[in-house]
């Protein structure tokens, strides 16, 4: 007997009609006798009479029954596991520096949870520990900035954007610049300081490759890691810094800096990471799907 017969066999044996077992099944009528029928042909009894128009168990039927029920009961439970496996599924771990994380995917981050089947976890590191996170299996997505991926971790570029220049509205500084651009040899040449970033961070590297073309010995009097500190020390008139174009746009609105185009340009990447031995999820990989579409409007 296959499992669709067993289906059919036990939901007449609970409902003791063809009308009322097909109602449970979601079928037709036609359907459930036909495969009726064609059980009792294949087993070569009969295991149900017809007494006023209910359909009686044989005695065969009610020997067969307990096994039925127990057989019944282990489907129940392997349908109630692939529904929690899908479940699990739906959950999805993804992790991105602060910045990125608050700017670029709170919208689509956002867009996915209109599916309220659909639940998610987002996690800030910096770009190594969320590497390491990934190699764990602690994250199922990375969005991060840079365009290489260490041994393990599986990488696409999503987007490309400049780095920009955060000034403090001061009068020496606007007589060192134009309205639109500032050069990096001016940020240098400059009294005030320009902030470092830290060169293990991806944009800290691309700074630190930029100024070592025009003057390897420049030493930076404050340098920082997070990109929102260095914001603020420039809305403090600490120094000048060079930041990525989120960052910038969260301070474009301060009264006490003025963000402006860098000459020459320092293109930054942004990349979706994944760990090469755990294969993406349906859910990850809508995630990446409404980010690549969001990103490229």
């Amino acid at each position: 007997m296959k499992l669709r017969q067993l289906e059919i066999f036990y939901a007449i044996m609970q409902a003791g009609t063809i009308s009322g077992a097909a109602k449970n099944l979601h079928v037709s009528q036609p359907n459930v006798t036909r495969v009726l029928a064609h059980t009792e042909s294949q087993l070569g009894f009969q295991l149900f009479e017809r007494v006023k128009g209910r359909l009686v168990p044989t005695q065969e039927a009610k020997t067969l029954l307990p096994e039925a029920e127990r057989i019944y009961q282990q489907l129940g439970k392997f349908r109630s596991l692939t529904n929690k496996v899908k479940k699990g599924s739906l959950h999805l771990r993804i992790g991105a520096p602060p910045i990125l994380a608050s700017a670029l995917l709170s919208p689509v981050i956002a867009l996915l949870c209109e599916d309220k089947d659909v639940s998610v976890e987002l996690s800030t590191a910096n770009r190594d520990e969320l590497c390491q996170s990934l190699l764990k299996n602690e994250l199922d997505v990375a969005v991060c900035f840079g365009d290489e991926a260490p041994s393990g971790i599986a990488h696409e570029r999503l987007l490309t954007q400049d780095m920009l220049v955060l000034a403090p509205k001061s009068e020496a500084i606007e007589q060192e610049q134009s309205k639109e651009a500032m050069t990096l040899a001016t940020l240098l040449e400059s009294p005030l300081p320009l902030i470092g970033l830290d060169q293990r961070d991806p944009l800290g590297q691309l700074l630190h490759h930029a100024i070592s073309r025009i003057d390897p010995h420049y030493h930076h009097q404050i340098s920082v890691r997070s990109y929102n500190a260095a914001a603020e020390l420039v809305r403090h008139s600490a120094g000048s810094a060079i930041v990525d174009p989120w960052t910038a746009q969260q301070f474009h609105a301060s009264e006490q800096i003025q963000t402006l185009a860098l000459e020459p340009r320092i293109p930054l990447h942004v990349s979706i990471l994944h760990a090469e031995h755990q294969p993406l999820s349906i859910t990850a990989q809508q995630f990446i799907d409404q980010l690549t579409n969001y990103t490229s409007q």
